[in-house]
Parts: C-alpha cells; structure tokens; sequence
C-alpha cells in the first residue's frame, strides 16, 4: 500500500526505480507524484526518419 502524506506537502525523498537511488519525488493530492530528477532530464531527440528516394519504373522487354 502506497504511503499518504500531508496536504502541506509539497516533495519528499523517496525511491525511485528508474534512477535507482533515493531522489526528490513531487507529492501532490497526499501522494507520490514524479521523480523531480527524471522530470527534469531532457528528452531524447526523436531519430530523423528515413526517407526513400524515387526509384525509376523498371522497363519490362518484349517477349515477342
């Protein structure tokens, strides 16, 4: 069961399991909220997608 906290709460230290350490969690509505750490982490950038060129149509040969 999930620990409650006070209404003046505001952040707690708590573990988290993506940084794997005790860090700063937000605590909003009396629960844990986020990692401050992670939320704060820049985004990866998207990879550019690949892009496929326009190949000519093959020309099919006469058979007779």
């Amino acid at each position: 069961m999930g620990q409650h906290y006070t209404s003046l709460t505001v952040e707690c230290s708590a573990w988290c399991n993506k940084c794997g350490k005790m860090t700063q969690h937000r605590v909003a509505d009396k629960r844990l909220q986020y990692c401050l750490p992670c939320y704060d982490r820049p985004k990866p950038e998207a990879k550019a997608e690949k892009t496929f060129e326009l190949q000519p149509e093959p020309v099919q040969g006469r058979l007779f």
